[in-house]
């Protein structure tokens, strides 16, 4: 019978490892194996007893099964109600790490527009580019951030049609290097702009025409 009650930070960590590799091929685990794998994960080590002892109670709340491995080694896998737990422990990990990870990434911002080879310069004409999968088409994009700290990128086209995407800053620099290698003109600027490049102002019948959903 699953007993209602929140697992301790050793079985958290044992759960969310065995939801992982359950995610890749499902199946009994050795806890050697999880022993193994703990210890690479460079938190406090985890001793064998200790291990077996968190499985035991594990299978006693219903979270867990035992068996032996054909090799005679202590084995365990999830069971339905303790795959119901593990996910959500590794959806949260797994969204720790991101988060962990993006808040030590640098980006240098492009600045200076890319010439392709054989071009004598910025050909000022609209180009398709992707990001995230999803086209768009522009001759200029801009890293804008307002004055309230969020971020967008801006882009513009021949036509006067402008295209705000919103995103963090990791973001926005990911789909600026994108315009960068593209070819088409890069800037960064402190909040939105009715002018695709400074002095050139649009007139306001084209300037408001075309804008995507969500672009004020």
């Amino acid at each position: 019978m699953t007993q209602a009650r929140r697992p301790s930070p050793l079985q958290r960590r044992i759960l969310i490892v065995l939801a992982a590799l359950d995610a890749k091929r499902p199946g009994p685990v050795a806890t050697r194996d999880i022993e193994r794998l703990l210890a690479q994960g460079g938190e406090d080590a985890v001793y064998g007893n200790n291990l077996r002892a968190s499985c035991r109670r594990m299978e006693q709340a219903g979270w867990l099964r035992t068996l032996r491995a054909p090799n005679l080694q202590l084995a365990v896998e999830l069971t339905l109600p303790g795959r119901e737990l593990a996910l959500p422990l590794l959806a949260d990990e797994q969204a720790r790490v991101r988060a962990e990870k993006r808040a030590g990434e640098v980006r240098v911002l492009p600045l200076v527009t890319y010439i392709p080879e054989g071009r004598p310069g910025p050909a000022g004409d609209d180009t398709e580019i992707r990001l995230d999968g999803v086209a768009h088409t522009a001759c200029r994009g801009d890293f804008v951030i307002r004055l309230d700290g969020t971020t967008c990128l801006q882009l513009w086209s021949t036509g006067g049609r402008v295209t705000r995407l919103e995103g963090d800053p990791l973001q926005v620099a990911e789909w600026l290097q994108a315009c960068h290698d593209a070819g088409i003109a890069v800037g960064v600027q402190v909040n939105e702009s009715q002018v695709p490049v400074e002095g050139e102002v649009l007139p306001l019948a084209r300037a408001g025409s075309g804008k995507e959903k969500g672009t004020p």
